[in-house]
């Protein structure tokens, strides 16, 4: 392979699409079950301090304790099913690379690839055992501490059945690491091949894509391109988590003024700093809500705006005609997650949440709420959610493709920076 002739390619293959949007939704889900907990968090605080009878009458205390035990179940099988679903990813992706190779042995994967196969995909399932590994035999020693030294407790034989299952779990964890050790020792030759045909195609690609450039007319970059620019959305994100961690502080100052730890009391003040604290606790409550309101508007916003400019950039290299602007322009649009992920993100988010508070308003007995409704909507969520980023594989990889095909903009290594211009 010349440098000449050396080139990126947008990689990708049905196999890897699923287990990519997959993926996403899992990730979209933790972000849910977070966000979850901390609307409960806060909602919980400022409604019993400041907004005690509303609270109250309202009854959401029933609702968010359940919600919370719900939280520790999604987690759990969060924490147990996405550290597989990451090695499927890795494992389709190293499949689509080895395709690729063979099909365009002069075409270099794009850095989204080269990142995630840094490493052997099986190195992923060797640590995933080892933290299940310790994880259940910690929360097994813990419990045989209590039934070996607690009466009431060994004379159950329910504990003792737990107690085998944690040593079960711990088993089949360690099985899981060994198995992920011999699939990384076995996969420890592609993998070598890979970073070595890397670490000198992707300087190649890089200088065949300058020459590309230099010989290319320039072109106006479009205002749609340029405006706004990256440094005013920057100003205007930094602006509301700035916002927000000033209203944070004041919320947890005046939890802090009302209680000092867990097990303290809690602290009455005389007036007119009993109000004042009722007032702090109530404004900064109001304005942790209006910055995420604030947050949800600007996250649309950017994402209509992305949505935009990769509709009129696939339009304007339809043509094919090869054109030079600044790569540093185009990058993001090529480098991120395209609006697609972004919208699948939000939607998973959303389905998570809604689980969360659907299975919470069941276990509660929480009247009212329509939980069939809710948790309807919240699989509905998630299942659009990675439809949304399993269908715009295809169309991501002919758009990119076409970008880098008439603009040769480069791509940069997996630390992020070009090795040749």
């Amino acid at each position: 392979m010349t440098p000449r002739d050396a080139s990126f390619v947008e990689v990708s293959s049905p196999a890897w699409s699923f287990w990519r949007a997959l993926l996403d939704t899992c990730v979209g889900a933790i972000v849910g079950t977070v966000f979850a907990f901390a609307a409960i968090l806060v909602i919980g605080i400022v409604g019993e301090e400041a907004l005690s009878s509303l609270y109250w009458q309202v009854d959401l205390d029933p609702l968010f304790r359940a919600s919370m035990g719900v939280i520790l179940l999604v987690g759990a099988v969060l924490g147990l099913t996405v550290p597989f679903v990451v090695v499927a990813e890795r494992y389709a992706a190293l499949r689509a690379v080895e395709a690729s190779a063979r099909d365009t042995p002069e075409g270099v994967a794009q850095s989204s690839l080269r990142a995630e196969l840094r490493s052997a995909p099986a190195a992923h399932l060797q640590k995933t055992g080892t933290v299940m590994f310790w994880c259940f035999a910690g929360l097994g020693g813990i419990w045989a501490l209590a039934v070996f030294f607690t009466e009431d407790l060994r004379d159950d034989p329910v504990n003792w059945i737990a107690l085998a299952v944690f040593v079960v779990l711990a088993v089949a964890a360690v099985l899981v690491q060994g198995l992920g050790s011999r699939m990384s020792e076995r996969d420890a030759a592609v993998m070598a091949g890979l970073e070595a045909r890397w670490t000198h195609a992707v300087p190649r690609a890089n200088a065949a894509d300058a020459e590309r450039r230099d010989v290319a007319a320039p072109a106006v970059v479009p205002s749609w391109l340029v405006t706004p620019s990256a440094r005013s959305i920057r100003r205007v994100a930094g602006v509301l988590v700035t916002a927000l961690i000033v209203s944070l502080g004041a919320f947890m100052l005046s939890v802090f003024m009302r209680q000092q730890c867990r097990t303290c009391d809690p602290v009455y003040w005389d007036e007119p700093i009993e109000n004042g604290i009722d007032v702090l606790s109530l404004g900064s409550g109001a304005a942790i809500a209006l910055c995420a309101a604030l947050g949800l508007i600007a996250w649309i916003a950017g994402l209509v705006l992305q949505f935009s400019r990769e509709i009129a950039l696939a339009r304007w290299v339809a043509d094919g005609d090869p054109r030079r602007v600044d790569t540093g322009l185009i990058q993001p649009l090529l480098t991120g997650n395209r609006a697609m992920v972004r919208l699948q993100l939000g939607l998973s988010a959303l389905g998570a949440a809604g689980i969360v508070f659907g299975v919470g308003a069941i276990w509660a007995d929480w009247a009212a709420m329509d939980t069939q409704v809710v948790l309807g909507a919240a699989v509905a969520l998630l299942i659009l959610g990675l439809l949304v980023g399993w269908t715009d594989a295809p169309r991501s990889r002919r758009e990119r493709q076409r970008v880098r095909d008439t603009m040769f903009p480069g791509d940069p290594d997996v630390e992020g920076t070009l090795k040749a211009q």
